[in-house]
């Protein structure tokens, strides 16, 4: 294939432009907007330059540095400034323009998402995050395997159980610790608690004892008031059930897409009345599937932000109790900036603005909002991103998930912001105690994020040994994997 020599003097030009594009916006947007100060600057200039390279257009020039054995921008998120300068370097060019705040070296950036990551999850390197429930408090010698086989941040998701059961988990953790102390069994950092706000979950009410089954083909009416009973289908009506939040269900339209149970089924709108939404079964499997009590419900064409903000009543209520007993809170079903500000006004409130806050990306909005999300988050002393992949994957469509998801990555390692991996891993694992083998792929790829979230399962300890291995990546075992993977016969 023939190749054609590259015009150097013209590429310093475009990359000129490129450069010249990102210091114009990187210069506005922190002296007109923001006051900055040292790490935040650095993580507010390097997201901005991220942004503004991805309003380039890039065709032909990767393949132009990449022929001279120049770095991939693409690659270079981190660092986008400091890329810029060195391709010129070796360019023998210079910039024309230049840019008032400090520009992070690669070195600079990896040391500032450690010491942000360590600062929210108690660790460097990438955290394990368990989710336990009530069943925990019958079983304690789960919880001290748990904290003697890596856990670093027991998670308490608030949108189960209740504040008695909250301090009974917090205060067994608290308790096991200082035994396994004492015994001289346990000497890591102190496992961090994250608890979780429940948000505008749209959930299944309550359900009579006669089990609600519904196949593909069938259509299915969701009550709008909680109060209405469900029912199994009869010869003159579908099957119903009552649905919370009926003020998530006003902007419904004909032929708008709703999901139940982490999408495992999936209908239609056929009909909209002040009572109820009716909905067309159209996936799910062949047989025959219960609709269970207190599954939740996602409605991704509904613009569920203009009516549900991501902070409720309830929430509200239980912030001080979390405040008094969390390391880190989550902020769930964040659609906007505007849901942090509301949060952190929360925690001034309470004096605790030094506790960790995660927002959960989990919606169409906040994938959006996300940079303005992640320029919020500045504000608080820690701050991270949980990648809530169950929602999200209903939201995107399984279909756009992977893509997504790293493009997410990309946007928040721009911003140093640590990503907490979350939903699904190893959760045949977890559940079963056989992994399948995508899933061991998926908590490998996982170690990209700087936290791993399991849930909770029957077999949870058994997952957790498992990822600890995965994520037991030193040098040590790299060389052991060239060993593993080395080939014959090639060199004689």
């Amino acid at each position: 294939m023939a190749t054609f020599p590259i015009d150097q003097q013209e590429l310093a030009k475009r990359i000129e432009s490129i450069y010249h594009h990102i210091t114009l916006k990187v210069n506005h947007d922190v002296q007109e907007k923001y006051e900055l100060k040292d790490e935040a600057l650095l993580c507010h200039s390097n997201l901005i330059s991220y942004l503004a390279l991805r309003e380039q257009n890039l065709a032909g020039l990767q393949q132009q540095l990449m022929e001279i054995g120049l770095a991939d921008l693409t690659e270079s998120h981190t660092h986008i400034l400091y890329t810029l300068e060195k391709i010129f370097f070796h360019l023998n060019s210079s910039p024309s323009s230049q840019t008032n705040v400090p520009i992070p070296t690669p070195q600079q950036s990896r040391e500032i998402l450690k010491l942000r990551s360590k600062a929210l999850f108690g660790v460097e390197h990438p955290a394990i995050m368990v989710t336990v429930d009530s069943k925990i408090l019958n079983e304690p010698c789960q919880l001290e395997e748990l904290l003697l086989n890596g856990m670093n941040i027991v998670r308490i998701n608030c949108a189960h159980d209740n504040r008695e059961i909250w301090k009974r988990i917090h205060d067994l953790l608290r308790e096991t610790e200082k035994r396994l102390r004492l015994e001289g069994k346990y000497q890591d950092t102190a496992c961090k608690i994250y608890m979780d706000l429940a948000g505008p979950k749209v959930r299944i009410g309550k359900l009579p004892t006669t089990p609600i089954y519904i196949q593909k083909g069938d259509n299915l009416r969701l009550y709008l008031t909680p109060a209405n009973e469900g029912h199994p289908a009869m010869d003159n009506q579908p099957a119903g059930v009552p649905v919370t939040l009926e003020k998530a269900f006003r902007n419904v339209r004909i032929n708008d897409s709703i999901f139940i149970d982490d999408g495992k089924i999936h209908g239609i709108v056929t009909d909209v009345t002040k009572a109820y939404i009716e909905i067309k079964i159209i996936s799910s499997a062949a047989k025959q599937q219960r609709i269970k009590e207190g599954k939740g419900l996602n409605l991704p064409d509904s613009l569920l932000s203009l009516n549900l903000p991501a902070l409720t009543e309830k929430d509200l209520a239980d912030l001080p109790f979390l405040s008094q007993h969390a390391d880190m809170i989550g902020i769930s079903f964040v659609h906007s900036p505007l849901d942090l500000k509301k949060l952190r006004e929360e925690i001034d409130i309470l004096n605790r603005a030094e506790i960790g806050v995660v927002a959960k990306i989990e919606t169409k909005d906040a994938i959006h909002n996300l940079a303005r999300i992640l320029l919020e988050g500045l504000s608080f002393k820690s701050f991270g991103i949980m990648l809530a992949r169950g929602d999200l994957t209903v939201e995107v469509g399984p279909e756009n998930l992977s893509n997504v998801q790293d493009e997410i990555l990309s946007i928040c390692s721009a911003a140093y912001t640590p990503v907490i991996w979350a939903t699904g891993v190893l959760e045949k694992l977890t559940k079963k105690g056989i992994p399948s083998r995508a899933e061991i792929t998926d908590a490998a790829h996982g170690k990209r994020a700087n936290c791993i979230m399991l849930n909770k399962g029957a077999y949870l300890v058994d997952a957790l040994k498992l990822l600890k291995k995965i994520l037991n990546t030193n040098e040590t075992k790299t060389l052991r994997l060239i060993d593993l993977t080395s080939q014959f016969g090639v060199f004689k």
